[in-house]
């Protein structure tokens, strides 16, 4: 669910912050105040196709920040901890735009790629009518909505245990001819097992192995400057400057003229120091010394159990048991021919199982289609589609874990036109309310997609404008809708009523957006009854569609 967004500097829009609540939200105003474009940020916030915005006046950059709901589990919060993001309850999305229109895309303050961003959006948002990659207009999510419809999960479960199953049969069966095609050379399974002999592994050593030899490595770095040090350092030289000082200093200590206050003990000092420092510098020599020796066994002995390792395809915790499997497998690569014929009885018994549920899946697709099509097409009829039809078409595909059915949402919008699928609807208004009807039917708990709608009223009014009022009501109990409409029938339904406005001076013109409360919301389906002269008249229809819609009689 969306909370917040933030618009600064796009089109009209100077500083723009928007507020919304679960369920109905709806946005009015005059043609051009920019409610379109509220929703165009929206779009491209969530990197949806075919969103273009303009930038505004007011500085080189355009910013757009959306605030969204993610609940611990949720789909949301699933993605983002796949994807290596932090989640809590708010996800904070936020896009920065240049003069170039170079985008830059962050994730909770996190810098991410617009392909991840669009991902996300998917999850969050519908833009209905408008976007063809996601949501209803996708042919690739027909399927799986008919499945949702159907309660058919168990079908499914049942087709996809035997794909699975015979998948892993079919690897296994090509594991056992490669094993036939290597029968004859037994001689490399010998020589690896006479190999792993002679390692003769430890456990504990397997384990603290890669440990080892990292911390042997780190200190084969150090070793080369602690080298350095001992090479640029001249022992005897510095030693005797240091006893040349002290013998000078004390003869002239011993001139009765001279100032007792010379750093003779201080040079003593110095000294002692000093070959206490080359004393260590000396130990730190011979224990590096001793670590490249160890560093040159232990990569000797690593790189052995590696090569064994890449020859046989296994990890390095595995190598442990690989000489148990490696005597197993060369006992029995004897009975290979019995296992191939054991597991293509099994593949064929298996698959028989597979085409049995994958034509009951099909059959129930087929039975609950029927009720789908009678489903929406009935709902089509209050929102002045009567005589639209809905088919849902089911065609062969390739076997897959979803079965063998290709789906296919079409439709035909006008008499004799043939039948389309959704996505070839023309009109903006019709493909709106089409996604309308079916949503209501399609209707998952566990999406909790926010669905937005631009001017889904657009050339209807009267009692079919107050039907897709009423139905984008009950489709907001489910799940938040933001609808842009002209429709007072529509803008009588809502729950939070957001006017957007253009304001103009002298020197500039912006965009405003004004959180309406009840009283000012009767005033403005009042204005969108009568126009800019508000009537008394007016205020009073106005009222009557307000408690109408809440059912106040």
């Amino acid at each position: 669910m969306i909370k917040k967004l933030f618009v600064q500097n796009i089109f009209l829009i100077e500083n723009l912050e928007l507020e919304f609540t679960p369920g109905l939200n709806v946005l009015t105003g005059e043609t051009g105040a920019g409610k379109s474009i509220l929703l165009d940020c929206l779009g491209y916030l969530l990197g949806k196709k075919n969103t273009r915005i303009e930038l505004g006046t007011r500085g080189g950059t355009a910013t757009i920040i959306g605030e969204f709901e993610s609940k611990k589990d949720d789909l949301i919060s699933q993605f983002l901890s796949e994807k290596g993001f932090p989640t809590d309850s708010n996800l904070i999305l936020r896009q920065s735009i240049g003069t170039t229109s170079k985008r830059r895309a962050f994730i909770n303050d996190l810098p991410c790629s617009l392909e991840l961003v669009r991902d996300l959006g998917n999850l969050i948002l519908d833009l209905n009518g408008q976007f063809e990659e996601q949501g209803l207009l996708n042919v690739k999510t027909h399927r799986g909505l008919l499945d949702n419809y159907g309660n058919l999960q168990q079908n499914l479960k049942n087709v996809d245990k035997y794909w699975t199953e015979h998948n892993k049969l079919k690897k296994l069966l090509d594991t056992e001819y490669k094993r036939k095609d290597v029968v004859e050379n037994t001689d490399f399974l010998e020589k690896s097992i006479h190999q792993i002999n002679e390692l003769q592994l430890d456990q504990s050593e397997l384990e603290t192995i890669e440990s080892h030899r990292e911390e042997l490595k780190k200190a084969s770095r150090s070793n080369a400057g602690i080298l350095d040090a001992f090479q640029a350092l001249n022992k005897d030289l510095v030693e005797d400057s240091i006893l040349n000082a002290i013998r000078s200093l004390e003869r002239l200590e011993k001139k009765v003229d001279v100032d007792n206050h010379l750093p003779i003990e201080k040079f003593y000092t110095a000294l002692e120091k000093f070959s206490q420092a080359c004393e260590n510098l000396g130990q730190l020599m011979e224990k590096s010394a001793n670590s490249e020796k160890q560093l040159v066994e232990i990569e000797d002995r690593y790189h052995s159990i590696k090569r064994i390792c890449r020859s046989h395809n296994v990890e390095l915790d595995q190598i442990f048991n690989l000489q148990v499997s490696l005597e197993e497998e060369l006992k029995g690569v004897k009975e290979v021919d019995e296992k191939i014929k054991e597991i293509e009885k099994k593949i064929l018994l298996i698959n028989d199982r597979y085409k049995k549920e994958t034509a009951i899946l099909s059959n129930e697709r087929h039975k609950f289609a029927a009720k789908l099509d009678k489903k929406i097409e009935k709902e089509l009829k209050p929102l002045k589609l009567e005589l639209a039809k809905f088919k849902t078409e089911i065609s062969r595909d390739q076997e897959s874990k979803f079965g063998r059915d290709h789906v296919c949402f079409t439709t035909e919008i006008n008499p004799g036109s043939g039948f389309k699928p959704l996505n070839k609807i023309a009109s903006g208004g019709e493909l709106s309310r089409f996604l309308l009807a079916a949503k209501l039917c399609f209707f998952d708990e566990n999406s909790k997609k926010s669905q937005i709608f631009d001017e889904i009223d657009r050339g209807v009014g009267g009692a079919t404008a107050s039907a897709i009022g009423k139905r984008l009501l009950e489709l907001s109990k489910h799940e938040q809708v933001l609808v842009v409409t002209h429709s007072p029938q529509v803008a009588a339904y809502s729950d939070n009523h957001l006017k957007v406005e253009k304001v103009n001076s002298d020197k500039s013109t912006i965009t405003k957006v004004t959180t309406l409360n009840e009283e000012n919301t009767v005033r403005e389906i009042a204005r969108m009854l009568s126009g800019e002269l508000v009537t008394s008249e007016a205020l009073a229809a106005a009222a009557k569609l307000r408690n109408t819609s809440r059912g106040i009689s």
